[in-house]
C-alpha cells in the first residue's frame, strides 16, 4: 500500500522506564521526584570525578596544560593529538552519562537536548573566560527561573522564561547587564 511508504508527520517519541520512574516523596512542603534526585546526585558525583581526574591524573594535568597553552604543552613533550582525542572522549563520556541520567524523565528524540544547548554554551563561555564562580551562579539562577516558571500561570511562566534568557545573555556580556566594568 502506498500510504505505508509515506513517512508520518509526527515522531514516535520514546521514554525509558526504570524501577523508580514514578517514585516520589514529600520533604516538608516540597514533592521530591526520585528520578530527578538520582540525576542530581549522579551529576554531582560525575562533576566530582571529573574534577579529581583533571586535578590528580597525568592525563588531566596534560589536558589542562594543553587548554592553557597549546604550544607550551607541545614543547614540554605532551602528545597534543593524543590529549585532544582523550578530551573528546572525556566530553563524550560526560554527555553519555548525562543522557543516561535524564532519560527517566525526558522523552528520547533527536531534538530533546535543544533546551540544554544555550545553557551549555553559556557555561562553556564563562569557563573559557576563567570566571570560576559564574557557571554555577548562572546554572542555579537558570534552574530557579525554570522551577518558578512551572509553578506560575502561563503568562507569568512566559515572563520567567524571559527572565532566564535575559540572565543568561547578561552573563555573556563581559561588562555585565548594565555596562559597569568587571574584572576578569
Amino acid at each position: 500500500m502506498i500510504t505505508a511508504l509515506v513517512p508520518q508527520a509526527h515522531g514516535d517519541f520514546r521514554t525509558v522506564k526504570v524501577s523508580y520512574s514514578g517514585a516520589s516523596f514529600m520533604l516538608g512542603e516540597a514533592l521530591v521526584e526520585v528520578p530527578r534526585l538520582v540525576a542530581s546526585g549522579g551529576a554531582v558525583l560525575m562533576a566530582a570525578a571529573l574534577f579529581a581526574f583533571l586535578r590528580l591524573t597525568d592525563v588531566g594535568k596534560a589536558l589542562r596544560a594543553l587548554a592553557e597553552e597549546p604550544e607550551g604543552a607541545a614543547l614540554v613533550g605532551i602528545n597534543v593529538s593524543r590529549i585532544r582525542a582523550a578530551s573528546f572522549g572525556l566530553g563524550s563520556a560526560c554527555v553519555a552519562v548525562a543522557g543516561a541520567l535524564i532519560t527517566p524523565f525526558f522523552y528520547v528524540a533527536p531534538d530533546v537536548a535543544e533546551s540544554f544547548n544555550i545553557m551549555a554554551f553559556v557555561v562553556v563561555v564563562l569557563a573559557a573566560w576563567g570566571i570560576s564562580w559564574a557557571p554555577s551562579r548562572v546554572a542555579s539562577s537558570w534552574g530557579l527561573a525554570e522551577s518558578l516558571g512551572a509553578a506560575f500561570p502561563p503568562r507569568l511562566a512566559q515572563a520567567a522564561r524571559g527572565l532566564r534568557d535575559l540572565h543568561s545573555r547578561a552573563a555573556l556580556r563581559p561588562q555585565g547587564l548594565f555596562g559597569g566594568s568587571r574584572e576578569r
